[in-house]
């Protein structure tokens, strides 16, 4: 029996809220963010902790990523802090969830976190799975990942979202794949790409040969990725917004998405997303309904990465409302 799927929008009536976006595997720089967080929280300045998601995948050198580290001190830490710790799911974690590779120019991602995982791959798989989508908020703040998508227009697309189940998702996947069709399976992705299967997983999932228990994974990737639902998440989290489709139609979008997330009195008015990368750490885009956040790597120059804090219970009405509450946590 399935384990019950939480819901996907946190919902946020009152208190202060500390958004961090985009960290990647940045431990120095997580713990910044956490010690200012625990600062803040004792004085009774900040309440909850909102992390956007992409906290896994260093563009640097292997050793230095901690990303492993980080989702673990999370996982600890989430124990104390229970619904005051919200973190949200990003594209890089979306691919470990379907055993899919996350490839970017010649950088695949995703072999050295699977290596990573180890012993720790059931817990750290689960807490991936149990992440929201969308912080919403009294103050008519949304937080997410990436921003809006194409399919923001569609309020079946944004109920889909909210009631989203990667459980019921991959329960379909693996009812895809027989276990006397597997070596039919593994020889077809062999022939049709001209390499053995085995490379495929070894390459891009770190999976160790016909032993590994997690062998067939590549396929289930595969056949995860003709899904809708599958495809409709992978749009809200790989979407590049504006830059895909451009300012004008990137505002309709946002508009929609808004619309949609908004319930009962609670209209959304602003978004509040990483993502992207912004010089000087943060920009408002054109008609004031998105606050784009750089808190580490996406920030240009890096010294400029901010942290948000606005209160979830006092009307925001555009994303310029929202600047007198970014800081910096490196000197002046």
């Amino acid at each position: 029996m399935l384990d019950p799927d939480p819901g996907r929008i946190v919902n946020l009536d009152d208190g202060v809220v500390m958004v961090v976006t985009d960290l990647h595997g940045d431990w120095p720089l997580y713990e910044r963010y956490r010690d200012i967080f625990q600062q803040l929280q004792a004085r009774g300045l900040a309440d909850f902790l909102v992390f956007t998601g992409d906290l896994i995948h260093s563009d640097g050198p292997p050793e230095e990523d901690r990303s492993l580290d980080i989702i673990l001190d999370l996982i600890a830490w989430q124990e104390t802090l229970g619904e005051k710790l919200v973190v949200l799911l990003g594209n890089h974690e979306m691919p470990h969830i379907y055993h899919v590779p996350l490839i970017r120019g010649e950088r695949v991602y995703t072999p050295l976190f699977e290596a990573m995982m180890g012993v720790n791959r059931a817990v750290v798989l689960r807490f991936l799975r149990e992440r929201p989508f969308f912080v919403r908020t009294r103050a008519g703040v949304t937080v997410c990942h990436a921003g809006a998508f194409p399919e923001s227009a569609s309020q079946g697309a944004i109920s889909t979202l909210e009631t989203f189940s990667h459980q019921h998702l991959l329960a379909r996947v693996e009812g895809q794949l027989p276990h006397d069709e597997r070596v039919a399976l593994r020889q077809a992705v062999g022939e049709l790409t001209g390499v053995p299967y085995a490379e495929w997983a070894s390459a891009y999932l770190a999976i160790n040969g016909e032993s590994d228990p997690r062998y067939d994974d590549y396929l289930r990737g595969i056949f995860a990725g003709y899904d809708p639902d599958y495809k409709l998440l992978w749009s809200a989290l790989f979407s590049r917004n504006e830059l895909e489709v451009g300012m004008i139609v990137y505002q309709q979008q946002v508009s929609a998405l808004l619309h949609h997330l908004g319930c009962d009195a609670w209209t959304q008015r602003t978004l509040v997303t990483g993502h992207i990368g912004c010089r000087g750490g943060y920009r408002v885009l054109p008609g004031k309904m998105q606050l784009r956040l750089a808190s580490g790597a996406h920030a240009h120059p890096y010294a400029s990465a901010r942290y948000l804090l606005f209160d979830a219970g006092e009307c925001v009405r555009s994303a310029e409302d929202l600047l007198p509450g970014l800081s910096s946590i490196f000197p002046a």
